[in-house]
């Protein structure tokens, strides 16, 4: 857990994680790992080295030392709702896939350009506050076009529906009153006994 705390034994350093057992904060040089994984300061890394048990030094890690502190001292991201790494990413296209395809097995996939489209304005109206600006507006306009091509076309068709039956209406109302045949699509005969 990234800290902007100073490391307790070299405060000229952040510290980069705390210790698991006292809380203090410690730098990645004074960072010790216990066998179990847990996070422990130099002291209580001694304590366990005494009583026998594996704890990892710092030194195991040092070309990540430097990483690490520089992370720490970076600030922390503005609440962006997603981070990952490439594993996360795909984690994240497999569950929205999982999602579209539940829809599709529901009948409930005329939802998705509804969302897409939604979804693409919200985040375009909110990319100036994205991590990166460029690729939300490009992501928010591919969703756009998406969802407004489907809303275009359902637009289209509702107003062509519509003219037809107000010309069928209207047609009906300056006709006035008669009796109109019915088709048959077969000639009928009628049956005598």
């Amino acid at each position: 857990m990234a800290s902007a705390a100073a490391c307790y034994l070299h405060p000229t350093r952040l510290a980069v994680e705390h210790c698991e057992q006292c809380r203090r904060p410690v730098c990645g040089s004074c960072l010790w790992y216990a066998e179990s994984g847990r996070r422990l300061c130099p002291d209580h890394a001694a304590e366990r080295l005494q009583a026998g048990e594996t704890v990892t030094p710092p030194e195991r890690y040092a070309e990540g030392i430097v990483h690490s502190e520089v992370s720490a001292a970076q600030p922390a991201g503005r609440g962006l709702p997603y981070q990952g790494n490439g594993v996360d990413l795909s984690a994240l296209v497999a569950g929205l896939t999982g999602a579209a395809a539940l829809l599709m097995c529901t009948g409930q996939v005329w939802v998705l350009p509804f969302l897409a489209f939604g979804l693409g304005v919200a985040a375009w109206w909110q990319a100036r506050g994205a991590a990166n600006a460029r690729r939300t507006r490009w992501l928010a306009g591919l969703g756009l076009a998406g969802g407004g091509v489907y809303l275009l076309f359902i637009l289209a068709w509702v107003a062509f529906t519509t003219v037809c039956a107000l010309t069928v209406f209207i047609n009906v109302i300056a006709a006035g009153p008669r009796i109109v045949p019915i088709p048959t699509p077969f000639p009928v005969t009628p049956f005598t006994p």
